[in-house]
Formats: structure tokens, C-alpha cells, sequence
């Protein structure tokens, strides 16, 4: 049980680093790999908000499949209406009768969107961390039942899972990361400044593939 079960999570850690190969070791052989379970951790997508308000949904095929605005309440008056017996003059606001022209730095614009790619990471982190659980699983069971186990099976079957979860995770993070040097473009700093988001994602895929694989040396 526990050499499989590093057999497994090693596996995973493999496929995280490299995918293509996984495809060439096994093209020559077919498996029948359809799992509901499965399908349903694959298949339950990504949802992101943005500081915008709007919401990317991303399936597991990495495909923006909504993309929705939370609508906002005007409160700019217009001219003739009244603000506490007063008439608003055009283009004043409900609240103030200033607005404010301050340019936000480029580290206010980040921090804005850090919480979006915090919200990726965890369901990166749940949806890999079941994966895995479904793996132990489905062994488990077949030992009991006393079935033959197939290594090129489980190998074949749960790392194209975790390759097409990668798949789809970084395609959500370059949406994100996108919308990052749209908004310091229009802020007129340079989009290079959002290249440290994009180290830092790479940085967590390589911890998230170490902590997998320190999992299967502890159960050794």
C-alpha cells in the first residue's frame, strides 16, 4: 500500500514537471481511464474575482467560460437633483463634491490583486490534494476486491489528471496576470512590473510539487 501510494504521488510530482513525456511513454497503449470522480475534481472549475468586481469562471480545459461585472449603484447625481435640499451641480458626486485624481503606485495596484491569486492557489492546492485522495482510493479498493492493479493504469489516469489541472490553473493565473498589466499600463507603468507575480506563481508550483513528494518520503 505504501509503495503505491509514493508510486502515485511521485507520479503526480512528475506530471507537474513534465507533461509531453508522460504522453510519449504511453501513446502505444490505451486505457480505459473514465472515472465520475475524477471528473468531477477535473472538471469543477476555477473561479477568480477580480478587484474590478468581475468574475473569471475557468473550466478544465482552461477556457474562460463567464466572465461577469457585479453591477455598480450610481451615485453621481445629475444636474437639477436635489442633495439635501441643495442642487447638484453637474458631474458632482452624491457623497462629495470632489473626486479624487491621486495615481495609485504600482505596489497598491499588485496588492489589489493578490487576493485573487491567493483564492488560485487554494483551489489549486484542494483540487490536487483530492486528486491524490482518489488515487489512494481506488487502490485501496481494488486490493480489497481482490482486482489485478495495473501500475500503467494509475500512472497513465491520475498524472493526465494532474496535468490537465496545471493546464487549466495556469491558464486562470495568465488571465489574472493579464488583467494585472492592463492595469498598470493604464496607469502608466510598465506591465514588466507584474513579472514578480509571475515568479512567485512559478516559485509555488515548484514548493507545491516538493511538499508531494515529501508526503510520499514520509510514507515510506
Amino acid at each position: 500500500m505504501k509503495k503505491l501510494k509514493i508510486f502515485l504521488i511521485v507520479a503526480l510530482v512528475i506530471i507537474l514537471g513534465a507533461g509531453g513525456y508522460l504522453l510519449y511513454m504511453f501513446k502505444f497503449k490505451e486505457y480505459d481511464v473514465a472515472d465520475k470522480e475524477v471528473s468531477e475534481i477535473v472538471g469543477d472549475p476555477y473561479k477568480v474575482e477580480l478587484p474590478d468586481g468581475s468574475t473569471l469562471v475557468i473550466d478544465e480545459k482552461g477556457e474562460i467560460v463567464e466572465e461577469t461585472a457585479t453591477s455598480e449603484v450610481n451615485t453621481v447625481a445629475t444636474s437639477g437633483e436635489k442633495l439635501d435640499g441643495k442642487t447638484a451641480e453637474p458631474g458632482t458626486d452624491s457623497t462629495t463634491n470632489t473626486s479624487s485624481t491621486e495615481k495609485p503606485t504600482v505596489a497598491s495596484i499588485k496588492d489589489k490583486y493578490r487576493p485573487a491569486l491567493e483564492g488560485l492557489e487554494a483551489q489549486a492546492d484542494s483540487k490536487i490534494n483530492a486528486l491524490i485522495g482518489r488515487a489512494v482510493s481506488e487502490y485501496s479498493g481494488k486490493k480489497a476486491d481482490g482486482e489485478k492493479v495495473d501500475f500503467g493504469y494509475f500512472y497513465n489516469k491520475y498524472t493526465a489528471a494532474a496535468g490537465d489541472l496545471e493546464a487549466s490553473t495556469d491558464t486562470v493565473f495568465h488571465a489574472v496576470l493579464k488583467a494585472v498589466e492592463k492595469d498598470l499600463a493604464v496607469n502608466g507603468y510598465d506591465k514588466t512590473y507584474a513579472q514578480s507575480f509571475k515568479d512567485e506563481y512559478e516559485a509555488t508550483k515548484k514548493a507545491r510539487r516538493d511538499g508531494i513528494l515529501k508526503k510520499a518520503l514520509d510514507n515510506r
